[in-house]
């Protein structure tokens, strides 16, 4: 006789199978669109492996979106540096992938060696996890660089919030929170995640739907835009025409009891400069009050472009991002400044 509950579950077991053996090339056309990128991301991927959540088979398919995400980010002519850490299970942070590892493969390499882990007592925390990132980044990171870490995760620990705070302000990191299943609440993930929580907090059902959004989270991390160290000049060699080239500030240090001014200059009159609040890259004028900022004045002629934005006192990051004309040689410089009290 015909056995339809065994057909259905081989039918399950094929299809996790060829799931699992999937291989997903990267679009080199959706990785690192801004140029100022480099093709290059130091990226830190922190996974929750709590056995409450995470049995042997959850592990297969964090492990196969793992290797999709450094995929999508490993394209011809990248230079991505990957390092993952489980916490949550062990009493110890396991390093499962060394920082500054560089290649996809060899991400998929140290991969495969994991085993699960069954709990122990006083097992590892997400603030345990965070600081071992800290340190490896503090030691390695590259200074003009995009920095990420993504923290993969069926209950985010909310007491982390601070860490994440201090390491957006020490680093100059971006902060990537998925939450897996509804034990992940939005209200948790907003408030750990880096601003804007709308990028930056990305919920999945299952460990399933992990592996569907992995394209997508790939494709967020190489859009987080790069550091910009106020008052430093960025030489920029060559530009694309008609393409946004867009950094990221790091305000923190600079916040007063004032509204801060930002200031933005280059040498190139006809390139369109476009800031933001909430938009990674910002590519309109001001259209919603404190979200996107019009500059209040500019100055566009020679030798230098200028343009001054108007941010509130407790602005953590601005993003700025200039419209390229095709131009050799792009000098540009930004410095932020309180406003004065008359004035505020």
């Amino acid at each position: 006789m015909f056995n339809l509950k065994y057909f259905t579950s081989l039918k399950v077991v094929i299809g996790l199978m060829a799931l699992l053996a999937t291989e997903v090339k990267a679009k080199s056309t959706r990785a690192y669109v801004n140029p100022l990128n480099g093709k290059a991301v130091d990226l830190f991927i922190v996974v929750d492996e709590s056995n409450a959540y995470m049995n042997s088979m959850h592990l297969g398919l964090v492990k196969t979106a793992l290797n999709e995400i450094a995929t999508e980010l490993n394209p011809a002519g990248s230079s991505p540096f990957f390092g993952v850490y489980f916490y949550g299970a062990t009493q110890a942070i396991e390093t499962v992938v060394p920082f500054k590892t560089s290649l996809a493969s060899s991400l998929k390499t140290y991969l495969e060696k994991k085993q699960y882990a069954t709990a122990q007592t006083s097992p590892s925390t997400l603030n345990m996890a965070l600081d071992a990132v800290k340190r490896d980044c503090l030691a390695q990171c590259r200074p003009i660089v995009p920095r990420v870490t993504v923290v993969i995760s069926n209950l985010p620990d909310y007491t982390a919030r601070a860490t994440i705070r201090q390491l957006e302000k020490d680093s100059s990191m971006t902060v990537i929170v998925v939450g897996i299943g509804s034990t992940a609440t939005a209200t948790i993930m907003n408030q750990l995640a880096t601003y804007p929580a709308k990028y930056y907090a990305i919920p999945v059902s299952t460990y399933y739907e992990l592996i569907m959004a992995s394209p997508h989270i790939g494709s967020t991390i190489s859009d987080v835009p790069r550091n910009l160290n106020i008052s430093n000049a960025l030489h920029i060699p060559t530009t694309t025409n008609g393409v946004y080239h867009t950094v990221q500030l790091n305000t923190q240090s600079h916040a007063t009891t004032n509204d801060m001014i930002i200031m933005f200059s280059s040498n190139c009159p006809s390139c369109s400069v476009f800031g933001s609040l909430s938009e990674p890259n910002p590519t309109s004028t001001n259209t919603v009050a404190n979200t996107n900022r019009r500059s209040f004045f500019a100055y566009s002629g020679y030798p230098n472009s200028i343009y001054y934005f108007r941010v509130p006192k407790d602005t953590g990051r601005f993003f700025l991002s200039f419209l390229a004309n095709g131009m050799s040689g792009v000098n540009i410089w930004v410095d932020v400044f309180s406003l004065p009290n008359m004035l505020a």
